[in-house]
């Protein structure tokens, strides 16, 4: 057990009610269960947004935070600029008195890290980085104006500062810890982030089960993302348009939110020959997520950004192909041959001839299911979260 006082800064905000009950969206929820079981003295300093609207909200006031330090929500551009020096001084605040303090590269307008380069120089806590995304690094084939480049390379020199500075480095992916410290391995831990829990992960007869169910019937294929321009959804479309005189019929489902929500739903209503597109509202996760999956004979993650994808181990908890592209977040927990089928990022065609051999190789669904789903054992929330742990306890001062 960590019992030094720990801060734990996020963008991730929290909700007050009038009565001063502390709520947050319930897979925040779960995750600070799991750091609560393994810190005593957790702090945490994030925005916090007055409102009573907290009917799909989890109520988290008794599960044992010492203290909550509030900050601003930035919602624009003028509001970033106004709370500049309200969450600076919020941020110093949260560090008086703090042992330890473990902050993110994530979290618009820009990670609560960048607060926290500028004073360590003046504290003395042990610092712990993760780095589980780059929404701001270019990608190989996007729009480079002038805004993105300028972001790309302030966070990469920011970011590059945090992690060399911190007494901990956490990385979801080989990719982060080589580009940010190239080929330093000193104190730090390279963790896959996992958000399956061993109780939805289905038992090898389970799968084989549903597979014996539906063998002989149209494959389905289902892209479950945030539906945006870097999730791939673009070159989705291009492949399917690519496909629409295969003889071999095929269902695909696109199921999500976001800026090509009505992209998509037109999308759907064309006519793809033996290739049935759908669009599928999406769900929340948690169970009836999982049940979807398991309906469903492979998962489409055509990526073009570097993340990690929770939806990988999400379809391999459900013996469930993947269909990839090779960034180097999917390409650190897939094995293509094996448990997917991994094509080149952003490339239609190659994203088309992983489809047509799929579907025209229905016999190794099986095989790959069942690879998945053994290579998601032990990789679940809590696992991650004990790894983490053992990471910090070897690494750090802590009593």
């Amino acid at each position: 057990m960590i019992n030094s006082p720990y801060v734990l800064f996020t963008r991730i905000h929290l909700v007050k009610a009038k009565s001063g009950r502390i709520f947050c969206d319930e897979l925040w929820a779960k995750d600070l269960l799991l750091h609560l079981g393994y810190i005593s003295n957790l702090r945490i300093c994030c925005p916090v947004v007055y409102s009573d609207d907290v009917c799909e909200l989890v109520d988290i006031t008794d599960y044992g935070v010492n203290c909550f330090f509030e900050l601003r929500k930035d919602n624009g551009f003028f509001s970033v600029l106004k709370n500049i020096i309200p969450n600076f001084i919020g941020v110093i605040k949260a560090c008086k008195g703090a042992r330890i303090v473990h902050s993110g590269g994530a979290g618009w307008a820009f990670p609560l890290s960048f607060y926290l380069l500028l004073i360590k120089p003046f504290f003395s806590f042990q610092w712990i980085v993760l780095i589980e995304s780059s929404f701001w690094m270019l990608s190989k084939k996007e729009k480079r104006p002038i805004r993105k480049i300028i972001v790309h390379y302030m966070f990469s020199m920011l970011l590059s500062q945090c992690v060399k500075l911190a007494d901990a480095r956490i990385f979801t992916q080989s990719f982060y810890r080589k580009f940010f410290l190239k080929e330093v391995r000193e104190r730090t831990l390279v963790a896959p982030a996992s958000w399956v829990d061993q109780a939805v992960i289905l038992s090898p007869e389970k799968v084989k089960k549903r597979v014996r169910a539906r063998k002989g019937n149209t494959i389905e294929m289902l892209f479950p993302a945030r539906l945006e321009v870097n999730k791939g959804v673009g070159v989705l479309f291009d492949a399917i348009e690519s496909l629409k005189t295969i003889n071999i019929p095929v269902n695909i489902t696109l199921m999500g939110s976001g800026s090509m929500v009505q992209a998509c739903q037109d999308f759907a209503l064309m006519d793809f020959g033996k290739i049935k597109v759908i669009y599928m509202e999406p769900v929340r996760y948690g169970k009836d997520f999982f049940d979807i999956i398991s309906e469903y004979d492979v998962v489409l993650v055509p990526n073009l950004k570097e993340e990690q994808p929770r939806i990988i181990f999400d379809a391999f908890s459900q013996g469930v192909c993947v269909i990839a592209s090779d960034t180097t977040g999917i390409s650190d927990i897939t094995i293509d041959g094996e448990n997917a089928v991994i094509c080149k990022s952003g490339d239609y065609q190659s994203l088309a001839d992983g489809i047509f051999y799929v579907a025209n190789n229905p016999d190794i669904l099986h095989e790959f299911g069942l690879n998945g789903l053994s290579h998601v054992r032990g990789k679940t929330h809590s696992k991650m979260h004990i790894e983490r742990y053992q990471f910090l306890s070897e690494i750090l001062n802590v009593d």
